[in-house]
């Protein structure tokens, strides 16, 4: 008699912590996300900051360097007191979640290469 009694219990622990498991894996799909936005965004003010030390398209080369459906936010560069220059680009963090989480901004110093 008990295991007709407890027959549905295993499905109900299953519905009962599915939802939990699939929170789970979205917030670490978005932690994921979240770090490779960072690193994206790094390259691209690198990329940017050699193109416009070097005499290039800043603007073209962090469009070129930025992977998959990132778009720069904005981007520009300034000339610096040590003879360089520092771009700074500013990206927006993807979400698989239902809200905002922000922007990423990274600033990268170079030098001018005659």
């Amino acid at each position: 008699m008990t295991v007709r009694r407890e027959r549905g219990a295993a499905a109900l622990e299953v519905a009962g912590t599915l939802p939990v498991l699939l929170l789970s894996a979205m917030i670490a799909l978005q932690v994921g996300v979240v770090g490779w936005t960072v690193v994206e965004t790094g390259e691209a003010a690198r990329a940017g900051a050699r193109a416009e030390a070097t005499g290039g398209n800043p603007k073209t080369a962090v469009q070129e360097s930025l992977g998959g459906t990132l778009e720069p936010r904005t981007s520009h560069g300034t000339l610096t007191a040590g003879d360089g220059y520092q771009y700074t680009v500013e990206v927006e963090i993807p979400t698989v979640l239902p809200f905002s989480l922000g922007s990423v901004t990274r600033s990268v110093e170079m030098p001018v290469i005659p």
